[in-house]
């Protein structure tokens, strides 16, 4: 799996998410926001924000990080909530500022950046996440044996280290929890589309 941060440009005055929010509100022409795109879980993500605080924004829709990236680095989006791997870079070479992380627990690799509920916003857990899976009427007995393998391979610090180096982090799972994790995104995903007014065209 992997998260979202939400980050500003090192020259942004906000250095914790409250302070982020009191200096946003108090924008008369509210606030932008870019993405890779729409639909996209940073799209989505900052909706999620903009319903949780209120906040007036704009959305920036672009054609990937590229594009985006030198406008939050240009002033020309105040902030974006966005994947943890596309902007690690840009952390370590102090051009950006992460204020919190959408993960359940704080992220590996950004030990000291607090999580959104930490940081005052509760109830905020984004993650994107893959996972193995078989035609509807496997064998229960097939399922288990690759859960149990794949729990074995997720154990191993060597591998675990390579997932963590771009900017992703591997779990294991029993294939009930897999399922139930399945529907309890269905309908959190389905929620921050309706909230993005996002219609299939």
């Amino acid at each position: 799996e992997n998260c979202n941060m939400l980050i500003v440009a090192s020259q942004h005055p906000s250095t914790t998410l409250q302070e982020f929010v009191t200096w946003a509100r108090k924008q008369p022409q509210g606030v932008k926001y870019g993405s890779p795109g729409v639909g996209t879980t940073p799209h989505l993500s900052s909706e999620l924000f903009r319903a949780r605080t209120g906040i007036p924004m704009l959305h920036i829709p672009f054609r990937g990080v590229a594009q985006s990236m030198p406008a939050l680095l240009s002033g020309d989006t105040d902030f974006a909530i966005e994947n943890v791997a596309s902007y690690m870079s840009m952390i370590k070479a102090g051009k950006v500022r992460a204020l919190a992380v959408t993960s359940k627990d704080r992220w590996p690799t950004l030990p000291d950046v607090p999580t959104m509920s930490e940081a005052g916003l509760p109830n905020f857990i984004i993650t994107s996440w893959g996972a193995f899976v078989f035609p509807r009427g496997t064998p229960p007995a097939i399922a288990d044996r690759l859960a149990a393998e794949i729990k074995a391979i997720a154990a191993d610090p060597a591998v675990q280290q390579r997932f963590l180096d771009i900017g992703a982090r591997i779990i294991s799972s029993t294939p009930q929890q897999l399922t139930d994790l399945a529907e309890s995104e269905r309908v959190k995903w389905k929620e921050m589309v309706q909230l993005a007014a996002i219609k299939m065209e």
